[in-house]
């Protein structure tokens, strides 16, 4: 080399000009000036590299700049770091060099492979070939001559060190096979024509590389310099030999076309001097030269045989023949083989040594051997008739022919070289199958010579083939001598025809009893290689054996079996000892039965168990005693096979390798899905044994190490695959995946290695390239299983943490944790499979982290340093900007990677997108020590957009093309963004970056409104590709939905937060945050608002709505997928019938069997065979066989669309339709479809294409079958196209729900009425129904004040038919209970708002009648517990509010299963429901019959039971602490136990009237209600004690009460049972005795409490309040915030506003306390109170309990009246107590004041209603008092106050003027009038 070049200084940087500058005017001391160290820190990369490239400059010609930048572009390549620059850098860099240079050629290379690839026929249309056209035309072959004898010259520079010199040398010969390469296309190509001066060249190159005179001898100080220039040498030689235009002479001397000029490429003088270059070789002396001079001897031989040449002297004075002994010299046919047996053309065999007569022969064998094997264009050649090149050739195979089986060795030996592939395999075998002769050696006698002439014998007794004793050449059988080998032996052609096969196959049986086995390994290898490369080969080699195909053959009837050739076989295998040529034969063995059984798995797998060819012997059955785990010791294979294993990997190095064929055999016994016990020792044995050791095997190919790696890795593959749906392998395997470490040490040592061990292998010149693809693929394999054993078991985890999990996490994984394996692959970009493999297990470790979180406490390596987040960021941006134009798979991993981290692991997510990327990491400090991530700040990291973001935002700016170009690409970038925005709280600075593009948005939302108003084609009308890309265009837009939603609901959370900091003074930090969020909230949010704004408006949701809502799924597609498969089980029961099971799998077959031995169990298979054999049909066939061929025609014309009729094989159909013959097969579909969206399918399709071996019936009988199963797989595969599609758009109609959920409107009536028709029910399309059911709820409840009672009649019709099929189905269907709960809530809700409506409509009169058809269903569903509280609820709506009892009564009656609503009643599972069970019997128990109905059932029986279970119920209704109230609050509307339980007594009883029953039921509950209960009695009717208004500190006042709306009820719901019972007196006071007066007392003190309620306006409003009520429930709450509609401000309506809170209290109530007085502490109102609508109702309750009150004590009265008039007298001892009249005073005030107001304040006719209810029920109280007064009046005999006279007399006279002009009070009015007239006599007439 020469010197380096120097450039001038101005082309390197000004900076160092100036640092130098600044370094010699630095002063002289220890420490540099600040600004010039800065500035020395800064360029100190750049220096170095300078220095380092002078250094290399003084190796390679090149500049100084040219070496500067070859450094800075290694190092950047080689991701190393200046400051870690050592020696080795410099091999590196060098290496670079190299590399670039040679990528030069190479590049040459591919293109004019690719040119002649592509065809040079082809040339207009093949850029490739003008390129490659250029390059010839502009001298690409002077300069690749002139370019390799630069190289042959070069000398390498001086003072290099061994290492750089050994670098040179190999880089050079590699540059040298390069250009030899090039050189070689082009002539062998005929790309360019060698004529005689370039040959010369050529020839001189070759001639001086013999002689030393080049540096090849000085560059080959290497094994890999060594073999390079080997290389170079052979490549040279063969384009001597190949430029001398043979092939082209071979023309001319067939065509007979005289040697002229034209004719050939040289000249006569080109020939003489090249005779006189040839003939210089012999004084060289070299060997080598023989090939080049044989060569040359037979290209002057054909110039010779071309006519004319004898005239030409020049030609004919050449002595060829001198040549031909000259180059036999050097040996030249062995240095062919030497040639072919070198890997300069491929990996070969080594040669096997036969002992033959003539060793030229055996050398010519071997090179044709060498020729053909492997090179399937030449085999195809050779067998092709018209080509004469091949003739000799085949005349020499037509000898071996001639002599077999005599020399069968070396006849089967060529043959196998001439089957390289399908065709050429196919002609061998015809031509080895043909009748032939047969050549045996006899001993010649008179009597046997016919003709010594003609040399023809005959045999006077039968001759046995010696080698195949079972044939018999019959006597006078004539043949012809060959060839006499010794005295009367010879060797003779006899005249009996037979197959060649046979004969091999004989041979073979007879080789299992001798000891050679060279002949066998022969056999055996030709075989194999026949079924490898023609299938059919292998079906006709199985049938030998056949009775048909033997006696045609004439062999002995013992040989008459099938499969006859399969034991053969597995003889040959199980007689094989232990040694390499045994090996080799067995490995040949198993290669030929794994290839068999991929064609008939089921009779193949019979007859090697049978054959037990492994000897494997078994302790017990795994299958049998539920052998947990391989630990058992069930199985066990002979020592015989590991010793086989072990002698072959290190003594053969044949092209299968007995490991590779075993592995492959076990593979095979697992995809045919065999289960038994062989099948699982070998398992076992791969994983346990060749797995775990191989890689410390010795073998005598390197490469065929990885060959095992990759082969054992692929059947480990197999056995995960193989748990989804083994039956009895699949815990085994499991257990032994899960747990067995050995299993796991051999995956992580492959899988847990680094970027840099990878690259180090390129570097390395010990490792060839095959072998670094090797441990590629290995690797990449590892990495693919671990990840898919991570996916198939990380949800699947049992209480025992697996081995597995624990390992894939652990910090102290060997050699390096997979966590770090993982990211250190990521970076690996040589390999793109290692990267995806990486990327997809890092994603499901993130996953399994997150899963195995309750079973960690530690020892989880998860801590990343700044290079690994550097390497994971490189990856991830290269991702985004780069890999998916290159690779789509690369992509989705990369994204997905994104997506797993953001949604397990949000700590690497943000360092990875942590703007720290955009400046340069500098990794001198990265001395192996990892710093642990910490999490950045979500304010402060993100202030500037991180370039992934831009990277990744260029997707979503193209999401309107990717959409339709590549949905699949935009859904992965979509799910990264939901997995952000559903963290959201980790990643608030990130979306905030997306966000504030102002594009985001609207990008996103273009995706679906450009579709929204498309209508969706049908779906038969698309093809499968369509309906995938229909289908992903769905999901996408339900991620863009799913997201939108998402930010929603964010923007609510954070302005809830904004709201909160504003109303609570904050520290300065919560502030700021406060700020950030208004900023993100100001920001972003109303583009989205405005977005959807618009969508209402245009309106594109409606749109979306009727698209998403229209189901794709058709049962008739999935009836049909169904039908095709009936029709094909059965066609293959009536094959199995036969003993035919083709190519299917064996637990297909069992599938298969099993549900025939079903099928023919039932009746109506059974009724057929009666009529058949009657009829007799059978005709001497079997019946079965007709039944099924009729089975069969009927499911055909079904399948075509005729309807089978009823009957027997309609019953048959209607069977095998429903039975799970391919319910294996089938997916568990729904959900979540994250990952691979595309997984998401009814069957599937590749396992059953695989069970079927379909690609395999061309070759059988099943020829004819395969249209049906064809017709299967394409019914399958629209059912698999219908469910996706169906799946997707489900998903998009959940997210469109999600997005309405959080998007408020109220503009969706229109909706609600278009998919309300939608509504359907079908088993297989539930969530659908679901989803849609959900929605429309959700628009009835947007939309409820709009709906007109059209929709929803329209929707209860709807809803009513779903839940009719629904009802129908199996409650173990699923999904049923979701659905029907919906539909049961989307039904009441639009009862609900129906019963708002107007009941005179029509619209109302069709909801009534619909009801009617609702209410059988209705009463179905309430068995369901899941379904009776809504179905109760429901019912109880329907009879309440749209029917008549006569009209519901009897369907009530007929369908109500009424025992099963009593036992809910104490049903502690459903103790909640219990409220809404007993509302509805109350609505029975109002009918008479109902309450019969209740009666005969136990109702009371269960209230009992349901009260023991609740002792304090009463209490517990109002304490917050309870158990019953905190699952009440659950339901909608809770109500009390007791006091529902009470009401429907009380309704019982009233409906009852005086029936007998009647009185069973008084006798029942009087003395438990007021007995049992008396506490609860004495607790509903306590009072409170009423505040005192004296102003007198010293006295103590009354503490003011707590209490709730829903206790007053319960004091309501006990009067009215003591009202209804104490109408019966005389049963009442028979039970009651003494209890009675207690209960008075209680009622009276009560009363008086009401009494006291008096306030009138004008009062001070100051006092305290005498009773609180706390609303409790919703509706109450609802209430506080509405508006009074009395306004009333006298009575209790004026105290209650004092009395009510506006927000519920807890407190813990006193069990002891009354039921509305409940002690606290008093407070005084001071400031007015205004009423609301929840303080009338207070009020309105407390009057309702007065009015009870004064009932009961009325009754009272009454009855002690009816005594007196009984008796005759007034006995005063029997007067009940009564109130005093001052206290019925306060009554008569309360309500004349009341009602006074009310009227005179609403003058109008058209009074509010609720007001009119308030002052009939005030003017009842009233009247009631005065009744009462009126009785004690008369029993005291006293008479009315006068003062009280006067006062009542003016409140008479303002009432009667302000009820004046109401006529709803009329006739309460003139009762009241009557009653007045009696206590004040006299008093109207002053008014009248």
């Amino acid at each position: 080399m020469s010197n380096p070049k120097t450039v001038d200084s101005s082309l390197w940087f000004d900076s160092f000009t100036t640092i130098l500058t600044d370094l010699e005017n630095a002063p002289l001391s220890s420490d540099l000036p600040p600004h010039l160290a800065k500035k020395l820190k800064e360029n100190h990369a750049c220096l170095k590299l300078k220095v380092k490239a002078l250094h290399i400059s003084s190796y390679l010609c090149l500049d100084e700049v040219q070496s500067y930048i070859l450094v800075e572009r290694s190092l950047e390549c080689d991701d190393l770091a200046v400051d870690s620059m050592v020696e080795d850098c410099l091999h590196v860099v060098l290496l670079q060099f190299y590399i670039e240079r040679q990528c030069l050629l190479k590049c040459t290379r591919r293109i004019l492979m690719h040119a002649l690839c592509v065809g040079i026929c082809s040339k207009e249309e093949n850029v490739a070939w003008d390129e490659a056209s250029k390059l010839i035309s502009d001298g690409l072959e002077q300069k690749l001559i002139s370019v390799l004898q630069d190289l042959l010259s070069s000398s390498h520079p001086d003072q290099m060190d061994v290492d750089l010199f050994t670098l040179w040398a190999e880089e050079t010969l590699i540059e040298d096979n390069l250009v030899l390469d090039i050189l070689f296309l082009l002539y062998y190509e005929s790309l360019c024509t060698c004529n005689g001066e370039k040959w010369k060249k050529l020839c001189l190159l070759y001639k001086g590389i013999l002689s030393g005179s080049y540096n090849f001898g000085k560059l080959a100080i290497s094994a890999e310099a060594v073999k390079s220039s080997y290389h170079a040498s052979i490549q040279l030689l063969l384009i001597l030999i190949d430029t001398l235009d043979l092939e082209n002479l071979l023309q001319l001397v067939h065509d007979g076309v005289p040697f002229r000029k034209g004719a050939s490429v040289f000249s006569v003088t080109d020939i003489q001097q090249m005779d006189v270059l040839i003939s210089s070789f012999a004084t060289l002396g070299t060997r080598e030269s023989g090939p080049l001079i044989l060569a040359w001897a037979v290209c002057l031989c054909l110039i010779a045989s071309l006519p004319g040449s004898e005239e030409n002297n020049v030609l004919m004075e050449i002595d060829h023949v001198g040549y031909v002994r000259q180059s036999f010299e050097g040996a030249p046919l062995n240095i062919f083989v030497n040639i072919l047996e070198s890997d300069l053309l491929k990996e070969s065999d080594g040669p096997i040594n036969l002992q033959l007569e003539d060793s030229t022969l055996s050398l010519i064998l071997d090179i044709l051997c060498k020729i053909y094997r492997g090179e399937e264009s030449l085999c195809i050649q050779f067998w092709d008739k018209k080509s004469f090149i091949d003739g000799p050739i085949r005349c020499l195979l037509c000898n071996l022919e001639g002599v077999f089986p005599f020399r069968t060795a070396e006849f089967v030996r060529l043959l196998s070289a001439l089957c390289e592939g399908s065709w050429p395999a196919e002609c061998v075998y015809n031509f080895l199958d043909k009748y032939v002769g047969v050549s045996t050696l006899f001993e010649i006698t008179s009597e046997s010579l016919v003709d010594r002439a003609s040399q023809v014998v005959e045999t006077q007794l039968p001759l046995q083939v010696p080698g195949a004793d079972s044939l018999i050449i019959p006597s006078k059988t004539r043949g012809h001598v060959l060839k006499v080998i010794d005295g009367n032996t010879a060797l003779v052609r006899w005249e009996y025809e037979q197959s060649g096969v046979l004969v091999l196959l004989l041979r073979l049986v007879n080789e299992l009893y001798l000891e050679s086995n060279e002949e066998v390994f022969l056999t055996f290898d030709l075989l194999s290689r026949l079924v490898s490369f023609n299938t059919a080969i292998t079906f006709t080699l199985m049938e030998i054996g056949n009775t048909f195909y033997l006696q045609a053959a004439g062999v002995n009837e013992q040989m008459e079996k099938k499969f006859w050739v399969v034991e053969v076989i597995c003889a040959v295998i199980k007689k094989s000892s232990p040694n390499s040529g045994n090996a080799a034969v067995m490995s040949m063995g198993v290669s030929i039965l794994a290839s068999m059984l991929t064609c008939a798995p089921s009779h193949i797998a019979a007859v090697v168990l049978k054959a037990n060819i492994f000897d494997a012997a078994w302790k017990t059955s795994v299958f049998e005693v539920g052998c947990d785990g391989p630990s058992s010791g069930s199985w066990l294979l002979s020592g015989k096979l590991v010793k086989m294993l072990l002698i072959d990997s290190e003594q053969n190095d044949y092209d299968k390798p007995l490991t590779i064929s075993v592995l492959d055999f076990t593979m095979q016994l697992v995809e045919a899905r065999l289960e038994n016990d062989l099948v699982l020792a070998l398992v076992i044995f791969s994983l346990q044994y060749i797995l775990v050791n191989h890689e410390y095997w010795k073998y005598k190919v390197k490469h065929v190490r990885w060959k095992v790696t990759l082969k054992v890795l692929e059947v480990m593959k197999a056995c995960i695959t193989s748990v989804s749906f083994s039956e009895k392998l699949a815990l085994v395997i499991r257990d032994m995946l899960l747990n067995d470490s050995s299993i796991h040490n051999a995956l992580f040592h492959l899988a847990c290695t680094t970027k840099q061990t990878l690259e180090n292998l390129y570097v390395s010149r010990l490792v060839d390239l095959e072998e670094i693809e090797g441990c590629q693929l290995a690797v990449s394999s590892a990495l693919d299983i671990i990840y898919t054993m991570l996916s198939k078991f990380c949800k699947d985890i049992p209480p025992t943490l697996p081995v597995l999990h624990l390992s894939v996490l652990s910090s102290t994984m060997k050699p390096i944790p997979v966590v770090a394996a993982a990211i250190s692959l990521i970076s690996y970009s040589r390999s793109p499979a290692v990267q995806v493999g990486a990327a997809k297990v890092l994603s499901m470790l993130f996953t399994t982290a997150d899963y195995m979180q309750p079973y960690l406490s530690g020892n989880v390596c998860f801590g990343l340093d700044d290079k690994q987040i550097a390497d994971m960021r490189h990856f991830v941006k290269s991702t985004l900007v780069k890999q998916l134009e290159w690779n789509e798979d690369y992509f989705v991993a990369a994204v997905n990677l994104l997506t797993y981290a953001a949604r397990f692991q949000p700590a690497y997510l943000l360092a990875i997108f942590s703007v720290k990327e955009d400046t340069e990491v500098h990794l001198s400090n990265a001395g192996g020590t990892k710093q642990p991530i910490n999490e950045p700040s979500n304010g402060s990291m993100y202030s500037k957009k991180s370039s992934l973001l831009d990277e990744l935002m260029q997707y979503v700016e193209r999401s309107n093309e990717f959409i339709d170009s590549n949905p699949r690409i935009l859904l992965t970038v979509l799910d990264f963004l939901k997995a952000l925005w559903q963290g959201a709280g980790h990643y608030i600075s990130i979306l905030e970056c997306l966000k504030s593009s102002g594009k985001f948005w609207k990008q996103l939302s273009n995706c679906i409104s450009s579709d929204a108003r498309l209508i969706a084609s049908p779906f038969e009308n698309l093809t499968a590709t369509q309906s995938q890309s229909l289908a992903l265009k769905y999901q996408c837009q339900s991620a863009i939905l799913e997201i939108m939603a998402h930010d929603m609901f964010l923007m609510k959370k954070l302005l809830h937060a904004e709201s909160v900091l504003k109303e609570v003074s904050e520290l300065k930090e919560r502030n700021e945050k406060a700020s950030s969020t208004e900023k993100l909230k100001s920001v972003n949010d109303c583009e989205l608002k405005d977005i959807l704004s618009s969508w209402w408006k245009r309106p594109i949701f409606g749109n979306l709505i009727n698209l998403y809502a229209s189901c794709e799924y058709d049962n008739e597609i999935s009836n049909r997928a169904k039908v095709a498969a009936s029709l094909f089980i059965v066609h293959a029961m009536g094959k199995l019938v036969i003993g035919n099971a083709g190519s299917l799998s064996v637990s297909l077959v069992e599938k298969i069997q099993i549900t025939f031995k079903h099928l023919s169990c039932q009746l109506a298979f059974s009724e057929l065979l009666t009529q058949y054999s009657q009829r007799g049909y059978s005709e001497g066939k079997e019946l079965k066989g007709l039944i099924l061929n009729d089975l069969y025609h009927h499911l055909q014309g079904e399948l075509e669309g005729r309807k089978i009729g009823p009957g027997p094989f309609k019953e048959l159909s209607q069977y095998l339709v429903e039975s799970i013959c391919f319910l294996s097969y089938q997916h568990k579909y729904g959900g979540d479809h994250y990952g691979n969206s595309m997984d998401i399918q009814l069957y599937d399709l590749m396992r059953i294409q695989s069970d079927l071996g379909l690609n395999m019936w061309d070759y059988t009988d099943w020829k004819d079958s395969k249209a049906i199963g064809q017709t299967m797989l394409e019914c399958f595969q629209d059912a698999n196209s219908m469910v996706l599609l169906a799946s997707s758009k489900l998903s998009a109609l959940k997210a469109l729900l999600t997005a309405l959920t959080m998007w408020e409107d109220n503009s969706t009536e229109n909706k609600v009425e278009s998919l309300a028709p939608f509504l359907d029910a079908s088993e297989e399309i539930l969530d659908f129904l679901s989803a849609l059911a959900e929605l429309i709820l959700h628009l009835m409840k947007s939309a409820q004040s709009n709906l007109s009672l059209s929709v929803c009649v329209l929707v209860l019709k709807t809803s009513g038919s779903g839940l009719k099929l629904l009802n129908d189905f199996r409650s173990s269907a699923n999904g049923v209970k979701k659905t029907m709960k919906l539909l049961l809530m989307l039904l009441l809700f639009a009862l609900e708002i129906s019963n708002t409506s107007d009941k005179e409509s029509e619209d109302f009169a069709e909801v009534s009648n619909g009801c009617l058809g609702l209410l059988p269903i209705l009463c179905n569903c309430i068995t369901a517990t899941e379904h009776c509280s809504l179905s109760l609820a429901t019912i109880d709506l329907v009879l309440t509010s749209f029917l008549t009892p006569n009209t519901w009564f009897p369907i009530i009656q007929k369908h109500l299963q009424l025992p099963h609503v009593i036992l809910k009643v104490h049903d502690k599972s459903s103790f909640s429901s219990v409220p809404i069970t007993l509302k509805f019997l109350l609505t029975l128990a109002r009918v008479r019959g109902g309450a019969e109905m209740l009666l005969s059932a136990g109702f009371f029986s269960s209230l009992r039971a349901l009260f023991a279970d609740s002792p304090d119920v009463g209490s517990t209704v109002m304490t917050n602490d309870s158990g019953f109230l905190k699952s009440s609050d659950k339901i909608e509307k809770p109500q009390s136990i007791w006091g529902l339980g009470l009401a429907v007594i009380v309704a019982m009883v009233q409906s009852l009237g005086d029936s007998s029953s009647y009185n069973d039921l008084l006798d029942n509950v009087i003395p438990y209600v007021f007995s049992e209960k008396a506490d609860l009695i004495s607790y509903y009717l306590s009072a409170p004690d009423f505040p005192s208004e004296s102003h007198d500190k010293k006295r103590p006042r009354a503490k003011k009460t707590e209490t709730s709306l829903g206790a007053l009820k319960e004091t309501q719901h006990t009067l009215m049972l003591m009202c209804a019972l104490a109408r019966h007196w005389r049963s009442w006071v028979k039970v009651m005795k003494e209890m009675d007066s207690e209960l008075r007392e209680k009622s009276i003190h009560l009363l008086a409490f009401i009494s006291r309620g008096t306030h009138r306006f004008g009062e001070s409003s100051s006092r305290t309040a005498p009773l609180l009520f706390s609303p409790i429930l919703k509706e109450e709450l609802e209430c506080c915030k509405k508006p009074s509609f009395l306004n009333s401000r006298n009575g209790w309506f004026a105290l209650s506003p004092l009395c009510c809170v506006s927000k519920p209290k807890s407190s813990a109530f006193s069990a002891n306390s009354s039921a509305i007085a409940v002690k606290g502490q008093s407070t005084e109102i001071t400031n007015p109170v205004s009423p609301t609508y929840f303080s009338d109702l207070v009020a309105l309750e407390i009057y309702r309990i007065a009015f009870l009150l004064l009932k009961y004590l009325s009754i009272e009265a009454e009855g002690a009246a009816k005594r007196s008039e009984e008796v005759g007298f007034v006995d005063l001892a029997q007067i009940p107590e009564l109130p005093m009249p001052e206290l019925l005073h306060g009554l008569q005030d309360q309500a004349v004041a009341i009602v006074s107001e009310l009227c005179g304040s609403s003058k109008s006719k058209h009074m509010n209603p609720e007001i009119k209810s308030v002052c009939l029920l005030l003017l009842q109280i009233m009247e009631m008092a005065l009744y009462l007064e009126l009785y004690v009046l008369q029993i005291c005999g006293i008479r009315p106050v006068l003062g009280r006279v006067e006062d009542f007399s003016k409140e008479l006279k303002l009432l009667l003027k302000a009820m004046e002009g109401h006529t709803f009070i009329k006739a309460s009015l003139t009762s009241l009038k009557h009653i007045i007239s009696l206590v004040y006599p006299g008093l109207l007439q002053g008014f009248l």
